[in-house]
């Protein structure tokens, strides 16, 4: 009776961990693209005109002699209301992924205890028997 239900017991807990392994994936894909996206210098294509634009972070008005019309095609191809949008979108993912494992990791480990807990007490229960005089 045991075995069975610490199965079905560290069967929902490896379920929660992979979830939460899973979900902390995902927002740590998001978290690496929004890196990208603000770290990595990109071209915009207009028409017959490429243009190379710096990266969101290191873009300084004062450096860089943008045209009016070239900086304001950078910045919008690389608006920060999207990129923020894209931090927003990681955040749930990596709070939700760390909680259902934390939880599973927590019920395995309070699995493993309570069962040798029984396990001790169920030896010393054995071992008091042997040492019992007959009748």
């Amino acid at each position: 009776m045991q075995w069975a239900a610490r199965q079905r017991f560290e069967r929902r807990a490896g379920w929660q961990q992979g979830w939460g392994v899973g979900l902390m994936v995902v927002a740590g894909a998001l978290f690496l693209w929004l890196g990208y996206l603000l770290l990595i210098p990109f071209t915009v294509h207009h028409y017959n005109d490429e243009i190379e634009c710096e990266a969101p972070v290191f873009y300084s008005s004062e450096r860089t002699s943008y045209s009016e019309g070239a900086a304001g095609r950078c910045s919008a191809a690389r608006d920060w209301p999207e990129l923020l949008g894209v931090g927003v979108l990681a955040v749930p993912p990596a709070v939700v992924g760390a909680a259902l494992f934390t939880s599973g990791s927590a019920r395995r480990r309070a699995s493993a205890h309570v069962f040798q807990v029984l396990e001790m007490r169920d030896s010393e229960e054995r071992a008091r028997n042997k040492t019992r005089p007959k009748l």
